[in-house]
């Protein structure tokens, strides 16, 4: 008769202590497997958000490298959870990643060129957000013609605002806050920057707040938030582009005080 003989799993804290003393290689690739679920996780949720991007394996790759780079410069004596210092690294090197490929067609950073150049040039000239009327008169065409290009350009607009939090805004703000951006400042930069997209948040018009939240806090996807605000998923890619058009402007900002 044959016996199954289950491996039993080593606790995540003795992993953690023998690592820290010994820097064994087996350990820490015994760490890395049992983290490996949050590359995975947060994998899944980068690329069903670019249109252009399905390379699922190769950036699950990239946030396995980046979570063995964790691995190796979290402090145990630092109050933080690894978990929240590794996502934040993971995703960042993830982001790098996808933009590293130029996925997006020649077609579409055009686009996205003449928006930002309308939008910064009106903000300068008006001393405040334009709208989307103002951006479309400006570029000389309808404003069922600029929606459009909005709708269009929603992936590059994530990625950029992204590219902008994770791989700009946390590395500056730990530049500001510590000698070395290796450790869990990354997690307080992380932080401060969300408390103060928080507040950028606030004033964002009424739809604008609740696609961000739903997409960011809820995790929900364009489709999603269509059924949930009764809307297309056209618009709803609209709205979340003219939000994260301004709140890009108020972080670029931020980041150069």
């Amino acid at each position: 008769m044959t016996k199954n003989y289950e491996v039993q799993e080593i606790p995540l804290q003795e992993l953690w202590t023998r690592y820290s003393k010994t820097g064994d290689i087996e350990t820490r690739n015994e760490l890395i497997r049992q983290y490996s679920y949050l590359v995975r996780c947060i994998a899944i949720k980068i690329v069903g958000r670019y249109q252009y991007f399905n390379y699922l394996d190769d950036i699950i790759n990239e946030g396995l490298i980046a979570l063995m780079d964790a691995i190796a410069k979290f402090d145990m004596m630092k109050n933080v959870k690894f978990e929240t210092f590794a996502s934040i690294k993971v995703r960042g090197a993830m982001i790098d990643y996808i933009r590293r490929q130029d996925c997006f067609p020649r077609r579409l950073k055009k686009m996205a060129k003449a928006i930002n150049e309308a939008d910064e040039t009106l903000n300068q000239r008006l001393g405040r957000s334009p709208t989307e009327q103002e951006i479309a008169d400006y570029m000389r065409i309808s404003l069922p013609e600029y929606e459009k290009m909005l709708a269009e350009t929603s992936s590059m607009n994530i990625l950029s605002f992204e590219e902008l939090v994770y791989e700009k805004g946390v590395e500056s703000i730990a530049l500001h806050s510590a000698n070395s951006t290796g450790g869990p400042e990354q997690v307080m930069a992380e932080k401060e920057l969300s408390s103060m997209l928080q507040l950028d948040i606030e004033n964002l018009e009424e739809k604008e707040k609740i696609v961000i939240s739903l997409y960011y806090k809820e995790q929900l996807k364009i489709k999603e938030i269509s059924g949930v605000m009764g809307i297309s998923e056209s618009r709803v890619s609209q709205i979340h582009s003219s939000a994260l058009r301004k709140l890009r402007r108020s972080l670029e900002s931020y980041l150069k005080q």
